[in-house]
């Protein structure tokens, strides 16, 4: 009975070879010469778990950091969000939550603060990392109107309107330290967060509400200010919170000719959104603005309950899938990394005040994408249905390797076929994510065309022309 489980594990484990039970409703063909989207990387917030981790042991910090960043270790992310801290969470209770701000008084600076943050963002640079967004979910209490940074009355905006050129000067100098005494690569600073929702005491953490007006010229603001410092950094906007209100954003920031001028994306968040609604977003926003990438800068499950398997694990993965084949997205970045709650969100879980570390399901998912299409690939054409296989294809920019991902969210295995058009690879590996795989190498070998997936599994397979 032993043998026969091995054998049967390794059957469905890998490449089948008979095209005799494959039917054309199985059939997928992927056309190298047709390109998409070119990718930009693949990323994670350390909102709010850095604070904590930062202060692990060594060995503890090496495990989180080489799980996420690095590319033999982990899955591998390129990109890494840091969380700019407004401070002064006087009505924040969660620790994990309540941020510092380097900020003493006015145009000076604390740089020793945030340090445990700041040593994972060093961390992650030095494992992978190549794109940082500093991003920010309050102005520091002093520049709101409440003295809080978790909102203004009512939900409405917080930010006071004589400290619009504070608040950038603020962001620029922050930036400024982190690239220029610290020599980490931030790229790109993100001043506004779910500007649409009401930001109020009641949510328990840092954000703030601005209408469409107020964006337009917190943005301005900033632009020109970095202009005038002459800093090299560009400016991501606006992470609006979801894709159905996402039209009245895009339109208010490219419609601004000084903006549009000089930003190149637009930054949205997926949460509460159906293919539907992104579907009509990404249409609308190509139509209009054909200049611009689209960004997909947050996302969790909004789900209560830990989850570590593939229930969790498939959702996350069917999310990926249409971002980034139906709403073409360049950029995917996850939310909350590492969490201490009892939440569909950390890729890692852990206990507060402890240094446990207990991986899921989401985590390696998210590394049969991150791990394999790397910043630079481009998203090609495949053409097939059916109703539990979703495939995406990318290949690189010399064109010797090309990397499929296919999702099965049956309960049962299934078999599809590929057809490869204008790609001659002759070297195939299997990378797969199931109930009883964490991207786990399952195939090396010669090309084979003919597969069969394991129920509710996400597979890589990378064709490389040696």
């Amino acid at each position: 009975m032993k043998v026969f489980s091995v054998l049967l594990i390794l059957i469905i484990a890998l490449p089948i070879k008979s095209p005799r039970i494959f039917s054309r409703e199985v059939l997928f063909e992927i056309r190298a010469d047709q390109v998409k989207q070119q990718i930009e990387g693949f990323g994670v917030s350390g909102a709010w778990w850095a604070q904590d981790v930062g202060g692990w042991s060594q060995v503890n910090r090496d495990r989180i950091t080489d799980l996420l960043f690095d590319q033999q270790k982990g899955i591998g992310l390129t990109i890494y969000r840091y969380n700019i801290g407004a401070g002064s969470g006087k009505n924040i209770i969660d620790p994990w939550r309540n941020t510092e701000t380097f900020e003493v008084e006015e145009g000076k600076y604390d740089w020793g603060r945030d340090e445990n943050a700041v040593r994972i963002m060093k961390e992650a640079h030095q494992k992978g990392v190549t794109n940082i967004i500093a991003f920010v979910n309050s102005p520091p209490a002093r520049m709101t109107k409440t003295g809080y940074v978790t909102g203004g009355k009512e939900g409405k905006s917080n930010l006071r309107e004589d400290m619009y050129d504070d608040f950038a000067q603020y962001l620029v100098d922050i930036v400024r330290h982190f690239r220029e005494d610290e020599s980490l690569p931030v790229k790109w600073i993100s001043p506004i967060n779910e500007p649409q929702w009401n930001w109020n005491n009641s949510k328990g953490q840092e954000g703030c509400h601005y209408t469409t007006d107020e964006i337009v010229e917190v943005i301005k603001v900033l632009l020109e200010k970095i202009e005038e410092e002459k800093l090299d950094v560009g400016v991501s906007a606006v992470d609006a919170g979801e894709w159905k209100t996402s039209y009245i954003y895009m339109d208010r920031l490219f419609l601004n000719k000084y903006i549009n001028d000089r930003t190149d994306h637009f930054a949205v968040h997926s949460y509460w959104s159906t293919t539907r609604q992104k579907e009509k977003a990404s249409r609308y926003f190509r139509e209009q603005y054909p200049d611009k990438k689209l960004w997909m800068t947050e996302w969790t499950e909004m789900k209560k309950g830990v989850d570590y398997g593939m229930d969790s694990g498939l959702t996350m993965a069917n999310v990926i899938h249409e971002d980034l084949v139906i709403a073409g997205v360049t950029s995917w970045q996850y939310w909350i990394a590492v969490s201490k709650y009892n939440y569909r969100d950390g890729l890692i879980y852990t206990d507060q005040y402890t240094e446990n570390i207990r991986e899921t399901k989401r985590l390696w998912i998210l590394g049969n994408y991150s791990k394999f299409i790397r910043p630079g690939y481009k998203r090609i054409k495949v053409s097939g249905q059916h109703n539990d296989l979703r495939l995406s294809a990318y290949i690189n920019g010399d064109r010797d390797r090309l990397v499929v991902v296919a999702i099965n969210n049956s309960k049962k295995s299934r078999e599809f076929v590929l057809d490869l058009v204008n790609f001659d690879g002759n070297k195939l590996d299997i990378y797969r994510t199931s109930e009883t795989e964490n991207l786990e190498h399952t195939y090396s070998g010669k090309v084979i065309k003919e597969f069969k997936l394991p129920a509710r599994s996400v597979t890589t397979l990378v064709l490389t022309r040696l």
